[in-house]
């Protein structure tokens, strides 16, 4: 009899499903959908001021029936026997009902610890767990799902730029405040800044940012700007990073670029916009939802994912960006 599984990732913006064959591991269709979070707000900020002023159960409520439903939708009458959640850090706390009032002010400690396997959607779930307030389960999934090299960096482009440094067994994690520019572009993101990047190739966006009169597309002063201060964020932020590892991005095997705005993101046009450094040609690589990929990797191969996952946690280091001069001095130029 076959058995099957569900990979979800539970994104603040989309809610991303996976149905596996246990048998064979093959992935026999998938299924994504909005959050119905989203009406409590766009970003994770807005989450937490929701939850923490009464609506958590309601929250709970939502993406609990919301996946299910989902799950339903996909499975089209087979039982997942198993479930593997990834998530970020609040997405995760909200899933699983923890406090994540701590989340929303310093010192931003989470509520709560991912223990063992949890009862979620009708069947045995492995939830990934986080490394820090703002570095997910999410980031730690996508680090079973790419490839591994020597050094490598892994980007993962939303509300917040989470980043993971992995450096021959030690892991540097850092957390940049993109702000809503990626996570609003959704899965247009990658659209929105191949758009940016012809019209500075073109000569209608300075150096400074400012949009010409007459430029074509959709794009306002606004709307350049709010992009121009997230990819500034998440470039200062690896600069920090890989400054505190010691290390350069020429010494690095591979960038790999995941989330709603990185995994469909030309590599080219990463570079244009001053998201990357040039010179990474050939090494910057779109990873797709590495979030699932990871979640879909823990249902494979159970027993190598859960030693892998506890050995990314050990090695783990936060880097903290807030407060850090380096941080908002490279922010200024980068802008």
């Amino acid at each position: 009899m076959t058995e099957y599984g569900v990979a979800a990732d539970i994104g603040t913006t989309n809610i991303a499903l996976a149905l596996l064959d246990l048998s064979s591991g093959g992935v026999l269709a998938e299924h994504s959908f909005a959050n119905p979070q989203r009406r409590y707000g766009a970003d994770v900020v807005s989450r937490i001021a929701a939850a923490s002023g009464g609506a958590a159960e309601e929250m709970r409520r939502l993406v609990t029936e919301g996946a299910a439903a989902g799950i339903e939708t996909l499975a089209a009458g087979r039982k997942a026997g198993r479930i593997a959640v990834a998530g970020n850090t609040v997405m995760t706390h909200l899933l699983l009902g923890f406090d994540c009032e701590g989340l929303g002010a310093a010192p931003f400690r989470p509520g709560g610890r991912v223990e063992g396997d949890y009862r979620l959607f009708g069947a045995a779930a492995r939830v990934f767990p986080w490394i820090s307030a703002f570095v997910g389960g999410d980031v730690v999934a996508g680090l079973l799902h790419v490839p591994k090299r020597d050094r490598f960096l892994l980007i993962d482009l939303g509300t917040n730029g989470e980043m993971a440094l992995y450096d021959r067994g030690k892991l540097s994690v850092a957390s940049a405040a993109a702000g809503p520019a990626f996570e609003r572009a959704g899965q247009t993101a990658s659209a929105v800044i191949a758009g940016l990047a012809r019209l500075i190739r073109e000569g209608y966006i300075d150096g400074t940012g400012l949009l010409a009169e007459g430029a074509p597309g959709p794009f306002t002063q606004k709307g350049v700007r709010a992009l121009q201060l997230a990819k500034a964020a998440v470039r200062a932020g690896l600069d920090v990073l890989l400054e505190e590892a010691e290390l350069s991005f020429d010494s690095l095997d591979a960038v790999y670029l995941a989330g709603g705005a990185g995994q469909a993101l030309n590599p080219e046009n990463a570079e244009t916009v001053g998201l990357l450094p040039p010179g990474l040609a050939g090494r910057i690589i779109p990873a797709g939802n590495a979030a699932l990929g990871g979640a879909v990797r823990m249902l494979r191969e159970p027993e190598w994912a859960a030693a892998e996952t506890a050995a990314l946690l050990a090695a783990a280091r936060e880097v903290p960006l807030a407060g850090d001069p380096r941080f908002a001095e490279l922010f200024i130029e980068y802008c």
